[in-house]
């Protein structure tokens, strides 16, 4: 009985024991299944509470970028180039319209009468309820729109909507518009400083929150959900607007005197600093208006061609043809009223070339002031197949190293070169920074297309045809920047700057950004080298080719420069021999500051006046730096007792 009892109770002390074991394992099951659920709880609540908060929100809001306010451009002397000012779209939505049931004929009125618009046609636009969100006006003052958003309060009107944005002025109008640019459709800079300073002017982008409503639909836009990241900074330019005035009006004077077929470039420089007073190119283009065709000649085969395919059926070949000529046209009108010749298009920059031959002859010893040269108006030189002339046919006889400047002589120069040797010429237009861009702070620039060495320095193999024509500026071509950079190192003391348009960035406050130094990239020529040249270079303004250029009163120097244009055809393939003619002048030659230049492309024969830089660009220059440096400070000189 005992045994019995003891077996019982060891059993239900197994049977507890059993049951505990179960139960703590259910127990520690449910623990451990529960953990996981309990971890994803907490990371949904605690760890990424703000991302799913954002996500939340984000399906209840739209964010749509929006232009901030541009930065401003100024000349050196705080004349404002370019600005931004604050506009507003505004927008229908027909469906909105027609649910609130808004009475379309008087919002139409109101609406005309504010934006100068047709109210039948904004009539039809609110009617119209195919399509969301319809643009009736854009760009016009925020004046106008809190005009339009008072009313729509008022009479508490629902599906007018009015979107924040920016405008770009120029005022200046077309005034140095390859230097400045524009802003595209997108508000972002194209061409020239509204390009190569975008990240300072334009800053990042804004952003407008609009909250959906219950409906799905957007809430209006309000300035109140403009969320703007920081202020774009301002621009204080080197240009000076009295300065390219001056510059761009000379040039036109010009062309019209000159019949200049395929318009004119030039440029004013410091010649110690590289800051640029002045670049043009003409024809230009008005950057409030970037869009359209300046060019009077052109804008007229435009219209006609336009004429011509919209006269034919939309689907034809003939309206196909003509819509793609009329677009081609169009296109490349554009691209060459945009284009700065002075930093993007190379040229043979003919005779003003010879400054640096001579300056690298003079440098290295090669020659001296005393060198002796015979021109007999044509000549063969070793190594030359054909013969060589000099633009004096009848020659210029016996010469020294300061009358084949003055009298820009071919025959002497190629003399110049033969004595310098292949390598130290190439060694020098390498010093002159002829094979390397500039770096300056404008889009576009380009470096031009010289010789390849092998060309000028193995005369053995390739003769010496490309290193003598290469002495007096031809057969290859740089840009007039280059050419102008190059020359000012060879007055200022042998410096070869960097030229550059923007001297400060400014933020919002005035604070300086950047400041531009002027920067040296190295020596050219000894300093005593650089006297000499500064002593012929004035020469060839009172004794030589560029007596057209003096200017009373100021010690001017300079070169001319008459050059054939080697990649012109006609239609029948033949060369034609159009000229680009130049003149590069410097003021003053005692203590030189100012480089100008100045080049007319294509001048006609039909006026009957000689064609060359003496003749038609010198008394350019002169009357450009005849107008400038009075107002620049430069004083003249001392009359002779």
């Amino acid at each position: 009985m005992k045994k019995h009892r003891e077996n019982r109770f060891y059993r239900v002390r197994m049977d507890t024991a059993r049951n505990l074991r179960i139960r703590l394992g259910a127990l520690i099951l449910g623990t451990l299944a529960f953990f996981p659920i309990a971890a994803r709880l907490v990371q949904l609540t605690v760890v990424d509470h703000g991302y799913y908060t954002a996500k939340a929100l984000n399906n209840q809001t739209r964010s749509t970028a929006v232009l901030t306010e541009r930065g401003m451009l100024y000349d050196r002397n705080m004349n404002v180039l370019a600005v931004s000012r604050s506009v507003e779209h505004v927008y229908l939505d027909p469906q909105e319209l027609k649910q609130a049931r808004v009475d379309l004929e008087k919002l139409s009125l109101f609406l005309g009468e504010r934006l100068g618009k047709e109210p039948q046609w904004i009539l039809e636009q609110a009617k119209d309820t195919r399509r969301r969100y319809k643009q009736v006006a854009s760009g016009i003052s925020t004046e106008t729109a809190d005009e339009i958003r008072g009313y729509i309060l008022e009479k508490n009107i629902s599906g007018v909507h009015l979107e924040p944005s920016v405008r770009r002025s120029y005022p200046f109008g077309d005034l140095a518009s390859q230097v400045i640019g524009f802003t595209n459709l997108s508000g972002q800079g194209s061409e020239g400083i509204e390009a190569a300073y975008d990240a300072f002017l334009s800053g990042p982008m804004a952003r407008v929150l609009t909250t959906k409503g219950s409906n799905e639909m957007d809430m209006p836009f309000s300035y109140e959900n403009l969320v703007v990241p920081r202020e774009s900074c301002n621009l204080i330019l080197t240009l000076d607007t009295t300065v390219q005035s001056c510059l761009e009006n000379r040039l036109r004077e010009a062309i019209a005197k000159y019949d200049v077929q395929n318009g004119a470039f030039g440029l004013v420089m410091n010649c110690k600093t590289g800051e640029i007073l002045a670049m043009a190119t003409l024809g230009g283009y008005d950057p409030n208006d970037y869009q359209r065709v300046a060019d009077e000649k052109t804008a007229g085969e435009l219209e006609a061609l336009e004429a011509e395919y919209r006269s034919f059926p939309e689907n034809s070949e003939e309206y196909i043809r003509g819509r793609q000529a009329y677009t081609d046209l169009l296109t490349q009108a554009r691209l060459k009223q945009w284009r700065n010749r002075v930093i993007s298009d190379g040229y043979e920059p003919g005779s003003t070339f010879k400054v640096l031959t001579m300056a690298a002859a003079l440098d290295c010893g090669a020659i001296d002031l005393n060198t002796h040269f015979y021109c007999r108006g044509a000549e063969r030189i070793q190594g030359r197949a054909q013969l060589l002339h000099c633009w004096r046919a009848a020659g210029h006889g016996a010469e020294q190293t300061p009358q084949a400047l003055q009298n820009s002589c071919n025959l002497a120069f190629a003399h110049i070169a033969l004595k310098l040797g292949g390598e130290r010429f190439y060694d020098y237009v390498k010093r002159f920074g002829i094979l390397e861009k500039t770096g300056v702070d404008l889009a576009g620039e380009s470096k031009g297309i010289f010789f390849d060495k092998a060309l000028v320095t193995n005369t053995d193999k390739w003769g010496t045809a490309s290193l003598t024509s290469g002495s007096f500026g031809q057969t290859f071509k740089i840009t007039p920047l280059q050419l102008v950079r190059a020359i000012a190192s060879v007055v200022n003391g042998g410096e070869l700057v960097e030229p550059y348009m923007v001297s400060e960035v400014q933020d919002a406050k005035g604070n300086v950004v950047y400041r531009q130094e002027p920067t040296v990239t190295r020596r050219t020529v000894k300093e005593e080298t650089s006297e000499m040249m500064r002593v012929l270079i004035r020469s060839v303004v009172t004794e030589g080719t560029a007596k057209n250029a003096d200017v009373a009163g100021f010690a001017i120097g300079g070169k001319t420069g008459t050059s054939e244009k080697i990649d012109v055809f006609d239609d029948k393939g033949q060369r034609v021999l159009d000229k680009i003619v130049s003149f590069v002048g410097i003021a003053t030659m005692d203590d030189p500051e100012y480089i100008v230049l100045a080049a007319l492309d294509t001048p006609s024969r039909a006026t009957g006046i000689y064609i060359s830089g003496g003749v038609m660009a010198a008394p350019t220059v002169g009357a450009i730096l005849a107008d400038i440096l009075p107002y620049l400070g430069v004083k003249k000189m001392e009359e002779p007792q």
